[in-house]
């Protein structure tokens, strides 16, 4: 109903990605520096066997993000199932009709807003929610007789002489 399809937000790579690889680049410099020095390699004169440099991780750090970029792009929206499938508009008011009157309220609504009755479809998607709001408020209900019971076996239980 209120699908759409969008390219999905590309801050995250733009903003957070390039800076934790070249994060993530000079903490692997420091790792390595750190563990050649630990191991006896920076004081022989051998610190740079390991073969990575900053510029070569910053260089790793590029690779990886130029071949996630096309993962922040949106994959196409799959068509949804037409619900309402009739030529007309006459026809499809009368099939939000029948649809209404048997409870299949979310697709009459479809078939409403199909035929170009905006009022009908909406009064149709609000008869759809009702069910869910009345088991909504009967969970809450529910809930709040459970938080209810619970908190006052909690004050018996520091107040036991009450």
């Amino acid at each position: 109903m209120f699908g759409h399809s969008a390219p999905k937000a590309l801050w995250p790579v733009i903003f957070f990605l390039p800076w934790f690889l070249l994060g993530s680049a000079y903490l692997g410099e420091w790792a390595l520096a750190r563990g050649a020095r630990l191991i006896g390699l920076a004081s022989t004169g051998t610190g740079d066997r390991l073969g990575f440099s900053a510029a070569r991780l910053r260089l790793i750090g590029l690779a990886f993000l130029l071949m996630t970029a096309p993962l922040a792009l949106a994959d196409p929206l799959p068509a949804a199932p037409a619900t309402c499938t009739v030529a007309t508009p006459e026809e499809a008011r009368t099939l939000g009709d029948t649809l209404f009157d048997q409870g299949a309220y979310q697709s009459a609504g479809d078939c409403y807003q199909a035929a170009g009755e905006l009022a009908l479809a909406n009064r149709a998607y609000v008869k759809a929610v009702e069910p869910r709001s009345a088991a909504t408020a009967r969970q809450l209900s529910d809930q709040r007789d459970q938080a209810k019971t619970m908190l006052r076996k909690v004050e018996l239980a520091f107040h036991p002489g009450h």
